[in-house]
């Protein structure tokens, strides 16, 4: 891979921002993988609640996340920590600013899609995507020899506090959210990431591959 110009850096940019926004976005509102988890992992044996129960908290969790009009989380069935809530804040900005990232870049990729295919450039996605891919990869291969230290390396580069660190005692809602459930999460989101970064990788080289 040669030295990427200051134009495939600006073309990296807008679609990388827009390839991980979306599928952060993707991956959050995957309520599905939540229910599959609910029922193959008996969690109803950890909370006490019926599947029905735990379904309407995690949407309330999705719905406080998502919607910016809601401004409290208000379980049903969960007793919650003051750190709890807070924590559960701090993962509402962060999902916000993704939300606005994604929305923001959709005109720019727009542009940039318009402007590569007026060029005949789209061989400039090619070189940045692979560093992308890379680097991506090196995450996941780290995630398969220690998952449980790249969870605490990412809460500890996202949040200034230890928040995140849910007793169940006093926040129960931690027992239908076990770690085996954020790294399938994890790996949903890459799987996404890598199925988007593909198809801008394979529509700049069919692309390359018109060109007469």
């Amino acid at each position: 891979m040669g030295r990427l110009t200051v134009r495939q850096w600006q073309v990296a940019l807008v679609v990388g921002l827009f390839s991980i926004s979306l599928a952060i976005f993707l991956t959050i509102n995957s309520v599905w993988l939540f229910s599959i988890n609910a029922h193959f992992q008996h969690l109803g044996k950890l909370t006490g609640l019926s599947f029905n129960q735990m379904h309407q908290e995690y949407l309330r969790i999705i719905n406080y996340l998502e919607n910016p009009f809601k401004s409290q989380i208000g379980f049903k069935y969960f007793r919650s920590s003051k750190g709890g809530l807070l924590h559960f804040r701090d993962v509402r900005h962060l999902v916000m600013f993704n939300n606005l990232v994604f929305i923001i870049s959709i005109p720019f990729v727009v542009q940039c899609v318009r402007w590569l295919k007026r060029t005949g450039l789209q061989w400039l996605l090619l070189s940045p995507i692979k560093i992308i891919v890379t680097v991506s990869l090196m995450i996941v291969a780290m995630m398969a020899v220690s998952f449980d230290q790249v969870f605490i390396w990412f809460h500890e580069v996202l949040f200034r506090n230890e928040d995140w660190i849910f007793d169940p005692a006093v926040d129960p809602v931690i027992n239908m959210l076990p770690d085996t459930l954020f790294l399938q999460f994890f790996l949903l989101f890459f799987t996404l990431f890598f199925l988007v970064l593909g198809g801008w990788y394979f529509w700049a080289k069919r692309a390359i591959k018109k060109t007469p």
